[in-house]
């Protein structure tokens, strides 16, 4: 039992962490896993569509919100931190589904 109950403060704390250090929030994170499963490299793509990475990004989403520096590198292929940043500039409502 105690070893439960550190392994859920310690699930906590580190997401407490990545909140703080990223500025994301837990319910953000959320959409993430929601998405993607948290996958950076998850693509979900159609013949006339396509999301992709953590936050599965369409490309014009992308190419508005992303760091100037990676509008022209496909989401799936940023770094995490990158993704993370883009989707911190995206209006919450986003990601209707999660």
């Amino acid at each position: 039992m105690k070893a439960l109950v550190l392994l859920m403060a310690l699930v906590w704390a580190t997401a407490a962490h990545a909140a703080y250090s990223t500025g994301i929030t837990q319910i953000r994170y959320a959409n993430a896993y929601c998405e993607s499963g948290g996958n950076i490299h998850a693509q979900n793509v159609g013949p006339t569509w396509g999301y992709y990475g953590k936050w599965q990004f369409s490309i014009s989403t992308w190419k508005a919100y992303a760091p100037r520096a990676w509008r022209f590198v496909r989401p799936d292929l940023a770094p995490e931190w990158v993704q993370d940043k883009a989707a911190m500039n995206v209006p919450y409502d986003a990601w209707p589904n999660c």
